[in-house]
């Protein structure tokens, strides 16, 4: 019996994908999540994965043939997070072609954005790109499909929709909501993952998957507010910032601002399909916009959005480096620890034993942080050190710090994770975290300029 591994299976896509594969293939699902799960079907696994982890991806994927990815991460995942979504996104795709390679992974179908031709993109819709980027790149077969507005109960653009309609007579309108696109049903975009897994002649290809019909967001609230029978009222007022939109748009459906910024960012571009990448079989794309509607207004759950909640007071922090031509991962972490000291001028100095790295403050019987290189779990293009001990780090479990090649070695990604503070909580927030944060922002420029502009640095 073929394995098939779903990252994103907790979500409103994955779960109805679940329920179609279940009962149409005879296959074996392995579903990741974030949080423990219980299976209520013989043939589907539920595992607890940190797709932040490459161990845990790589020891969830054993045995699995093909994969969909359905991730895309915008909120926090964990007490503190430093750094941008799609940094996030980016290191997390990585792990998965990372895993997929070392399983000789057959075959993997990613759910991406619809991208605009000719236009600057919002990072939102840029961070699916570069996902789809690094997916495709991997040597992997790829399929790759492109979604604007997904109609389904519980997704997050379509309950921004379902409760700016239900909770607003009147709705005075941002010019972006003019915009042009063409949703699609949650059951037609599962009907086209499904296909992509049993058809071996759509496989490897980019298409666009859209819905029947051609109308503006403006349009879609219209639509929405008259099948719930509610008489709303739509105007448009040109003078609406953009910042006022998307703080009145958070406040009235509260829903966090981590997910409707860079959702009200994406709506300004026209979400059309590209009639060259359209998707080959046209009868799997047929629901209407009010069926859709209808079946997701049903089945929508009305309580408040749970996102991911860290039960430990742990910190990620991701920052993306310029890999500077001819270098690698693990001579910008050699680098790193070179140059520090001089950051810090005479206060921290740090040690190099082995595989073993210390900052210590003014004395070295101050150890303030050790980290310990992992000799079989680190190569050329990435190197990686695990938070062992010292004076500012808590008990950990898996705190490390790494630094990865990632886009066909355009840049390096510096990344901490499930780090543990020693000292008080909010004490760290306003004090260690900004320090490190700084840090990173000054090494980035070390390497821009010091670096790539062309001035010798000794390694």
């Amino acid at each position: 019996m073929r394995k098939i591994l779903i990252a994103g299976a907790s979500g409103f896509i994955g779960r109805a994908l679940i329920d179609r594969l279940l009962k149409s293939e005879d296959v074996e699902i392995v579903g990741l999540s974030r949080g423990v799960r219980e299976s209520h079907h013989p043939r589907l696994q539920w595992k607890k994965c940190d797709l932040f982890s490459l161990k845990d991806i790589t020891v969830a994927m054993e045995g699995c043939e093909s994969a969909y990815y359905l991730v895309h991460s915008m909120l926090p995942s964990a007490s503190l997070s430093q750094g941008t979504f799609y940094d996030f996104d980016l290191i997390m795709a990585d792990n998965f072609i990372r895993a997929g390679r070392f399983h000789k992974l057959r075959h993997i179908v990613y759910l991406g954005g619809m991208i605009p031709e000719g236009e600057e993109l919002s990072w939102h819709l840029r961070s699916r790109l570069e996902v789809e980027t690094t997916l495709r790149e991997s040597k992997i077969k790829t399929t790759v499909l492109r979604a604007g507005l997904i109609i389904g109960p519980n997704g997050s653009s379509f309950t921004i929709l379902e409760r700016l309609v239900e909770r607003l007579p009147v709705m005075v309108c941002p010019t972006w909501t003019k915009t042009r696109s063409q949703p699609v049903s949650l059951q037609d975009v599962v009907t086209v993952l499904h296909k992509c897994l049993v058809d071996e002649k759509v496989q490897g290809q980019i298409y666009d998957v859209a819905g029947p019909e051609l109308l503006t967001y403006q349009d879609l609230i219209v639509r929405t507010a008259k099948i719930i029978r509610k008489s709303t009222k739509v105007f448009t007022l040109n003078i609406i910032p953009l910042v006022l939109s998307r703080f009145w748009v958070t406040l009235v459906t509260r829903v966090p601002k981590n997910l409707v910024y860079p959702l009200v960012l994406s709506l300004r571009h026209e979400m059309l399909p590209n009639p060259m990448q359209s998707w080959p079989y046209k009868e799997d794309l047929q629901t209407s916009l009010d069926e859709a509607l209808k079946s997701a207004l049903v089945t929508s759950n009305k309580g408040d959005f749970k996102g991911y909640r860290p039960v430990e007071k742990d910190v990620r922090s991701i920052q993306r480096l310029v890999l500077p031509p001819g270098r690698n991962a693990e001579w910008v972490a050699s680098e790193y620890f070179s140059w520090l000291p001089t950051f810090f001028s005479t206060l921290i100095k740090v040690q190099l034993e082995g595989d073993r790295c210390t900052f210590y403050f003014f004395d070295p019987s101050i150890k303030i942080l050790i980290l310990e290189r992992s000799h079989e779990r680190s190569s050329s293009d990435r190197q990686l050190l695990y938070v062992v001990g010292g004076l500012l780090s808590g008990i950990q479990d898996r705190g490390r710090l790494e630094f990865r090649e990632v886009l066909n070695r355009r840049y390096v990604m510096a990344a901490l994770h499930e780090f543990r503070p020693a000292l008080p909580w909010y004490i760290y927030r306003y004090s260690q975290a900004i320090v490190h944060l700084m840090v990173m922002h000054a090494f980035s420029e070390y390497l821009k300029w010091h670096v790539i502009s062309g001035k010798k640095v000794e390694a």
